[in-house]
């Protein structure tokens, strides 16, 4: 990201400018400078040495650049001449070669030599936020691109940089002026090249197509997902190898719901990637495990809409996506640990979705082998446990998982209900107890606990729980029609009518209703309206 801005002149062309005065001031002879500038004066040293460098660093010979900088900085430093503008040339060439405690170091005396100089500010923050953006420390960079800001509100390097700030630090909704800003300002700059017979370089388009990705990611946090798509069409035209574009646009359409065409673009991604560093051996992981996601989604879809078959084959997908990536890890990288233990968890996942419980279990275990505090794991392998009829086994992962996760109810509601499935009711009501004491607002601990007070003919208590279900889902027509038959059986007949009215109310398919509320309506001698229920009853589906 450092020294790609193609809207204003180049740093080191301002810095050039800004230093003159200095130039001729009687500094002393720069140690370190080439022995052919030995017939310069001082002065004239240093601007050569700046011109010099400032080619190199264009150039991308920044350790060439670096040794034509380190005695102009020495030069002012040792006359006593405190300028800043050596210090950020120098500041920017570290930060190209990755070192940047000293590149720090040099803005910060910058920053100290620039309190004359206000107008020079904003270009050492700038500087400064684009070194902790390069350390992925957002929350580091952000008040000094404010700062920066503040100041030179129209620089479009600025907004680039604000804006990609916010984007990473959860704003992003707040980030489509200043990247707008910049793209508004790209867009000039492309055709005032192109006026002049120029184009950009490779590096500055991939810059261009970026803001366009991020743009995109504003828009999709504020659900304007055609923008969104049109931001990605164009990042794509500027770099259609842009696997980060291909990757948001997959992230776009997950968050839309639109899981094939997720799946297709995420595949595009993987297919496009390449490592910032060559010698990097770790492989796409966040683009494998966002593809099994993707394609676990779509399996789930795919069910939700009766088709089975299809469903199974993506969950296999997911599958295949999590055992490739496994494949890919380098084994003795210490960062692969973390990649492993994700991509088996979608592994068991996948497995478990499928149906191959004791495959998931394994997976799963394997999870917890390498980080014994994945609650999730635990849980996830508590549920093969309940549906493989282990319901002891399941209890003691789902206790486990509780006191990892203990802000979840899940866990606890899994663990009742495998309590339930043994018929220990009574074990399984203390346990909902638990998952309704970390949220009380989560609905199946309520209908599951009145169905076990149910079951041990504790029909009031069964009401009550059922009374509280509907209050926070009023529409679920099961929970009326359940406490229904609670009331039926506490002998609440016309309670009970009224409450298998209200269910075929906001469900007319629910089909155990209409046979409740006919067999009640006959026992209170409404035998007319009880055999309207039976018609309608035979009628569903016809």
């Amino acid at each position: 990201m450092l020294g790609r801005s193609i809207l204003r002149p180049s740093i080191l062309a301002l810095a050039l400018a800004a230093a003159a005065p200095a130039l001729a001031q009687d500094v002393a002879p720069p140690e370190g400078a080439p022995a052919e500038l030995g017939d310069l004066t001082p002065g004239e040293q240093i601007q050569a040495l700046l011109t010099q460098g400032q080619e190199q660093y264009n150039a991308g010979n920044y350790e060439a650049a670096l040794q034509s900088f380190t005695p102009v900085v020495r030069a002012f430093e040792q006359s006593g001449a405190y300028r800043p503008e050596p210090l950020l040339l120098r500041a920017r060439t570290y930060a190209k070669l990755e070192e940047y405690e000293p590149a720090l170091d040099d803005l910060k005396k910058a920053f100290q030599y620039a309190q004359s100089q206000p107008a020079l500010l904003p270009q050492i923050q700038n500087a400064r936020a684009e070194i902790y953006m390069d350390l992925k420390a957002y929350e580091e960079a952000y008040p000094d691109l404010q700062a920066a800001l503040e100041i030179a509100r129209n620089d479009p390097q600025i907004n680039f940089n604000y804006g990609k700030a916010l984007v990473y630090l959860g704003g992003a909704q707040m980030a489509e002026k200043p990247l707008t800003k910049y793209i508004e300002a790209a867009a000039a700059a492309v055709e005032e090249r192109a006026a002049e017979g120029e184009s950009l370089t490779e590096e500055q388009n991939e810059q261009r197509s970026e803001a366009h990705v991020l743009l995109a990611r504003a828009y999709a946090a504020t659900l304007k997902y055609e923008k969104s798509r049109e931001a990605i069409a164009t990042a794509l035209e500027i770099d259609p190898d842009n696997y980060d574009a291909y990757f948001t646009r997959a992230q776009i359409n997950l968050q839309a719901e639109e899981y094939g065409a997720a799946v297709a673009d995420i595949r595009q991604s993987i297919e496009n990637y390449e490592p910032e560093e060559e010698e990097d051996t770790m492989p796409f992981a966040q683009g494998y495990l966002f593809l099994a996601s993707a394609l676990e989604e779509k399996g789930k879809e795919l069910a939700r809409n009766g088709d089975e078959q299809a469903a199974d084959a993506a969950y296999a997908e997911s599958e295949k996506a999590a055992e490739r990536l496994i494949e890919l890890l380098p084994e003795e990288d210490m960062r692969s640990l973390g990649v492993r233990m994700a991509a088996l968890f979608r592994k068991g996942v996948a497995e478990r979705l499928q149906g191959d419980l004791g495959d998931a279990v394994t997976s799963f275990s394997q999870v917890i082998e390498i980080d014994p505090n994945q609650g999730e794991a635990y849980f996830r392998r508590g549920i093969c446990f309940h549906f493989l009829g282990e319901e002891r086994l399941a209890v003691r992962d789902f206790e486990q998982a509780a006191s990892i996760n203990f802000d979840s109810p899940r866990s606890n509601l899994w663990k009742g209900m495998s309590y339930a499935k043994n018929g220990e009711y009574r074990e399984a009501i203390r346990a909902y107890g638990e998952s309704i004491a970390v949220s009380d607002r989560y609905t199946p601990a309520y209908v599951n606990r009145g169905l076990a007070h149910l079951s041990l003919g504790n029909y009031q208590k069964a009401i009550d729980d059922f009374n509280e279900a509907i209050r926070l889902n009023p529409t679920d027509a099961a929970n009326y029609y359940r406490r229904g038959r609670a009331q039926a059986l506490l002998g609440e007949r016309e309670k009970a009518i009224r409450s298998f009215t209200n269910a075929i109310e906001f469900d007319p398919e629910l089909r155990p209703a209409y046979s409740a509320a006919a067999e009640e309506l006959a026992a209170d001698g409404q035998e007319a309206l009880a055999a309207e229920y039976r018609s309608r009853l035979a009628t569903l589906g016809e």
